[in-house]
């Protein structure tokens, strides 16, 4: 089956005239976005593995990183979030169906606390 692109949902953008190749985003990111090039003696960013902590831009003593939100990303509707498109996407990659433990992967409302039972609706004559 053919693999699907799903664009990464933050950009790291680097400003080049004030990186000076000082790998602190390298040693601060916790996903290991950031990577020094050797061989072209420049800083590299996984953007797929962003997920928008602002970590990196803090520590830059530059401050050449800055993180925004990528414009290429699918837009939610009414209807349909992206978290739901990225997971139909998934399921028709592999063919198989994503599950979770116990329910929802997702937080749900709780409606039953919110219930009123009104017992006169319920008698007759009403009260």
């Amino acid at each position: 089956m053919k693999n699907f692109y799903v664009p990464p949902q933050f950009e790291v953008v680097r400003d080049p005239q004030r990186c000076v190749n000082c790998k602190v985003c390298v040693e601060q990111c916790p996903n290991g976005v950031h990577r020094f090039d050797e061989t072209h003696n420049r800083m590299l960013a996984d953007e797929s593995k962003c997920v928008d902590c602002q970590r990196c831009v803090a520590y830059c003593p530059t401050h050449a990183l800055k993180i925004e939100k990528n414009r290429c990303t699918l837009r939610e509707s009414a209807n349909w979030s992206s978290d739901a498109v990225e997971e139909i996407w998934k399921q028709a990659a592999t063919g198989g169906v994503l599950l979770s433990s116990m329910g929802s992967p997702k937080e749900l409302p709780v409606y039953w606390d919110r219930l009123l039972l009104n017992a006169s609706q319920v008698t007759n004559p009403p009260i």
